[in-house]
C-alpha cells in the first residue's frame, strides 16, 4: 500500500513504552482525527513487544465498542504479526496476554474487519501515540 492511498488522519495510532528503571509498561491510543488519547493503561512489568501487542488489541476493542473507523496504526512489526496470528510468540505468559489472545479468537469476526497498518516512522515521523521517552 502506498502512502498516497493511506489516510493518516483516520483511525487510531497505538504505542507502548517500557521503563526498565521503573519496571512499568504503558500503552495508549490516540484518535488521529481529534488528537485525543482514547485509552491509556499501565500494565506492570511487561516487555515492549507485549505492550505493543496489547496496545493494538486495546485499539481494536475501542474501535468495535465505539464504531470508529476500522484502522489501527502501529510501529511494531512484531506486534502486528502477533495480532494477525491471534497469538504472541512470547514466552512471558500472564493474564493480560492470555485474555488478549482469547479476545482476538472469540471476536475474530470483528477483529478481522480492522485494518492494521504499519506506521512508517522514517517516512511519516514519530507515531502520534508515542510517549516521547526516547
Amino acid at each position: 500500500m502506498t502512502t498516497a492511498m493511506i489516510d493518516l488522519s483516520k483511525g487510531i495510532a497505538v504505542d507502548a513504552a517500557h521503563s526498565i528503571k521503573n519496571k512499568v509498561t504503558e500503552i495508549q491510543g490516540v484518535d488521529l482525527e481529534t488528537g485525543e488519547i482514547v485509552f491509556y493503561k499501565e500494565l506492570g512489568n511487561q516487555t515492549i513487544n507485549i505492550g505493543e501487542f496489547l496496545a493494538i488489541v486495546e485499539g481494536i476493542k475501542h474501535i468495535t465498542k465505539y464504531n470508529k473507523p476500522k484502522i489501527i496504526f502501529s510501529d511494531s512489526v512484531t506486534a502486528i504479526s502477533w495480532v494477525k496470528r491471534k497469538r504472541t510468540a512470547s514466552k512471558k505468559r500472564n493474564k493480560h496476554v492470555q485474555m488478549a489472545e482469547i479476545y482476538l479468537k472469540v471476536a475474530a469476526y470483528w477483529v478481522d474487519k480492522v485494518e492494521i497498518i504499519h506506521w512508517d516512522n522514517e517516512a511519516w515521523g514519530e507515531i502520534p501515540a508515542d510517549f516521547g521517552n526516547k
